[in-house]
């Protein structure tokens, strides 16, 4: 037993020395996207599950050769859409616009791109919220777009009502342009 709380102390001091932004949700700042580290790695262990068995320098190759069939087939998408935004992202921008249209806004200030956001009431009984967004900040009290990157609906309707452009708070991560200059001199490794 004292073996182990020895252990926990010694994992607690070196934990200590990092800094928590490395290693903690909370002190990120919202640069992990969502990803949990539990999620990322049954992730892990679903692409790699049969790769368990495999030497070293072969499970890095695997690793590399799933890594260049991801981009090469994004980018292959990339070059085939019309839109701005890849087919899954602007199917998740339209759920969420529909999702925006129930909502009610009230300006606070313009100037600083303050407003107060209110969901309906829904049948079950749940709803009727207020959120608190910043759009010179990006940031909603929701937590949504700080988490996952993509505006919620909450950003959506209050650049409806506005006229502001509601692409221009989508990051450039997700736009096909940046994964059509995926470097195609990767993709030769494929053949």
């Amino acid at each position: 037993m004292k073996e182990i709380q020895e252990r926990i102390v010694d994992a607690y001091i070196y934990l200590m020395k990092l800094d928590p932004k490395k290693w903690t949700l909370l002190h990120d700042g919202g640069h992990r996207h969502g990803i949990m580290t539990i999620n990322i790695s049954e992730a892990l262990n679903s692409v790699l599950k049969k790769a368990r068995v495999l030497p070293l320098k072969a499970l890095v190759e695997l690793i590399f050769n799933k890594l260049v069939k991801y981009f090469h087939q994004h980018r292959e998408e990339a070059e085939n859409c019309v839109h701005p935004f890849p087919t899954r992202i602007l199917d998740k921008f339209l759920r969420i616009e529909m999702k925006s249209r129930e909502h009610k806004v009230t300006t606070y200030n313009p100037r600083e791109g303050i407003y107060m956001v209110k969901s309906p009431i829904r049948v079950s009984g749940t709803g009727n919220n207020v959120y608190t967004l910043r759009l010179n900040n990006k940031s909603c009290s929701c937590g949504k777009w700080q988490t996952y990157t993509l505006p919620c609906s909450h950003v959506l309707v209050v650049c409806r009502e506005n006229g502001s452009r509601t692409d221009t708070y989508v990051p450039d991560i997700f736009a096909t342009n940046i994964q059509k200059n995926f470097p195609s001199e990767f993709s030769s490794s494929l053949e």
